[in-house]
């Protein structure tokens, strides 16, 4: 082995490490200037490369919907409603509000506009802003974005079951029972303030024998009448729910 402070020969035609660090310089020297000739040239196999990866950093932002059930469905309004689906989820809201202190606490006064059963269950609902649904801002708070949209999740479940002839319990009669949340996702988009009337909208994505999967939008109403014609405010809260259907249901 000869002494040296940085070669050490181990055997056989192992080159020195200066050598092999002076050898890979070289080779990387070589690649960069290889790179560098080719980027500056037009070639065709490498300009579509890079207009895509400038067309990639230019993309606006944009969020998700978090389903896109309304998007092929008329406007739910007073005049698209159907009038058994409404009064079924009148009448599962009727049972169930007394039994829940928190929804009498904040959606006491929420009206129930449209409902259908057909392509898919689908509520509308209005609320105007009280003191009871702001928080320290005096805005809208989350909480009650989140009563909202369990709410309105389970009032669309039960426009679905209105439409099911075969949704019924021991009995024969229409199961009333929307079950219990598994989980909730909201998006805050915007906020409203003490006076707005919210419009509150939720409709069924797929519901199964054990899971109802649900998607929900809070917007402000359009003055004037204008939701009527199915005309659509600034976007407030999107959202989705799921929920255990069984939960509650009579069985055998």
């Amino acid at each position: 082995m000869a002494e040296n402070s940085n070669t050490f020969t181990i055997a056989g035609d192992i080159p020195p490490a200066s050598a092999t660090t002076t050898t890979t310089t070289q080779a990387a020297e070589t690649q960069t200037e290889e790179t560098t000739t080719s980027s500056d040239s037009n070639s065709p196999a490498t300009a579509p490369a890079e207009e895509e990866e400038e067309k990639e950093e230019t993309l606006p932002f944009t969020t998700p919907s978090p389903s896109l059930s309304t998007s092929v469905l008329l406007p739910l309004t007073p005049s698209t409603s159907s009038a058994p689906a409404l009064a079924h989820v009148q009448h599962v809201w009727d049972t169930i509000r007394p039994n829940s202190a928190i929804y009498n606490l904040l959606l006491s006064d929420i009206i129930l506009v449209a409902a259908v059963s057909q392509p898919t269950g689908r509520i509308l609902a209005h609320l105007t802003l009280q003191p009871v649904h702001l928080n320290s801002k005096r805005i809208l708070h989350g909480a009650v974005s989140g009563a909202l949209c369990d709410w309105a999740g389970g009032m669309a479940i039960a426009a679905d079951i209105a439409g099911d002839s075969g949704a019924v319990d021991k009995d024969g009669k229409k199961i009333l029972s929307t079950g219990v949340s598994t989980d909730m996702h909201l998006s805050y988009c915007s906020t409203a303030r003490e006076g707005d009337t919210l419009e509150v909208e939720a409709w069924v994505s797929r519901r199964g024998k054990k899971l109802g999967f649900t998607g929900f939008e809070i917007r402000k109403r359009v003055e004037g009448g204008g939701w009527e014609r199915g005309e659509r405010g600034e976007v407030v809260v999107v959202g989705s729910h799921t929920k255990y259907l069984p939960f509650g249901q009579k069985r055998e």
